[in-house]
């Protein structure tokens, strides 16, 4: 599973790990195993005087054994959903 996020960056699960890329996936800039997921929040982006972002985009953290971020659309926070969905339901 790939999600895409803004600027080149995503994240992959491909099972048994997480990986977030930069560069359009030309550089891994971090990998943890599934077992090691904790949490994953959302905030909405704003522009510079607080108004919510259109179209809407939410910065994610994702924590594991080290922290992972991504900026993403509607789509991209509802496949980061059933991501933290899938790697909740292998852990326990």
């Amino acid at each position: 599973m790939e999600i895409k996020g803004a600027n080149g960056e995503s994240i992959v699960y491909d099972g048994s790990t997480v990986a977030k890329f930069r560069h359009l996936g030309k550089d891994e800039a971090a990998r943890n195993p599934a077992s090691t997921f904790r949490d994953l929040t959302f905030s909405q982006m704003t522009s510079l005087f607080g108004k919510v972002k259109n179209p809407d985009e939410w910065d994610a953290l994702l924590a594991m054994g080290s922290f992972m971020s991504l900026t993403v659309d509607a789509e991209g926070k509802a496949a980061l959903e059933r991501l933290a969905a899938e790697l909740r339901s292998t852990a326990g």
